[in-house]
């Protein structure tokens, strides 16, 4: 039996999907969504594995000069920019992951990676010096352990710019096959017996499809992800838990269960 797609989860935000991480375990997905409008950055959790949210629209202290950074073990790991008119001075918020309750800060890092319980960065307050954060207390250690665990690696595509032999091969399949013209880049990845392809066209302006095709060339999937574009992406779909993800108009996460 051919492997096909489900439907399994779509969600419409009041503002951009700016950024997304998954976190160490592959069960929680935590979006960043910047609405440029009101100058507010809001933040949700989603259990992929329920398809429940863990929280919505959840702000930090400060409301627009803020970006998701990474979240990991039990904790979401935000990026603050101190001072607006200089984006190198930087400090960290920590948040618990269960509740986005705020567990610590610091005003002066600038985070560099989180390994273990870890946070690697960089302090300007006395010179620049590299600083090793407990993720936990938030308080300065010696020596941390900078040996990663394995942790659960979301899968995405590999990215083919026009003029590669990859993506010409992909774009002579895609006009044979759906009369599709192909222009760019495009993002290919095989998985469970699946072909994704990620592409852009030009017919009424730049717009950027998804399709899937089982291994007998068959579509399973066709969707439009964006359309009006002022130009290319990448990382535009990720597969995690079983499924496939994507982000339509910039507002809408969409998912596909894989069968």
């Amino acid at each position: 039996m051919e492997r096909k797609l489900d439907f399994n989860f779509s969600h419409v935000f009041n503002g951009i999907v700016w950024n997304s991480v998954v976190s160490g375990d592959g069960s929680t997905l935590v979006l960043e969504i910047r609405d440029g409008e009101h100058k507010k950055v809001s933040f949700a959790a989603l259990d992929v594995k329920e398809n429940k949210w863990l929280w919505q629209n959840k702000v930090s202290e400060e409301l627009w000069w803020v970006n998701l950074n990474s979240v990991f073990s039990d904790y979401v790991l935000l990026t603050i920019y101190t001072e607006t008119n200089n984006p190198d001075k930087k400090g960290i918020l920590v948040y618990d992951l269960a509740t986005f309750t705020l567990c610590w800060w610091n005003n002066d890092f600038s985070m560099t990676g989180v390994v273990n319980d870890f946070v690697f960065g960089m302090s300007s307050k006395y010179g620049a010096r590299e600083v090793i954060l407990d993720l936990k207390s938030g308080k300065e250690v010696e020596g941390g352990d900078k040996t990663a665990t394995n942790s659960f690696g979301v899968l995405r595509p590999q990215q083919y710019h026009e003029g590669s032999d990859y993506f010409n091969t992909v774009k002579i399949f895609l006009e044979k096959k759906l009369n599709l013209q192909a222009l760019s880049s495009l993002e290919y990845m095989e998985h469970n017996g699946l072909v994704f392809i990620s592409f852009y066209t030009e017919v009424q302006g730049l717009a950027n499809d998804l399709i899937v095709l089982s291994a007998m060339g068959n579509v399973v999937l066709h969707e439009k992800m964006s359309d009006h574009l002022k130009g290319i992406g990448w990382d535009t779909f990720f597969i995690l838990s079983g499924c496939v993800f994507f982000v339509r108009n910039k507002v809408e996460l969409v998912s596909y269960k894989i069968v």
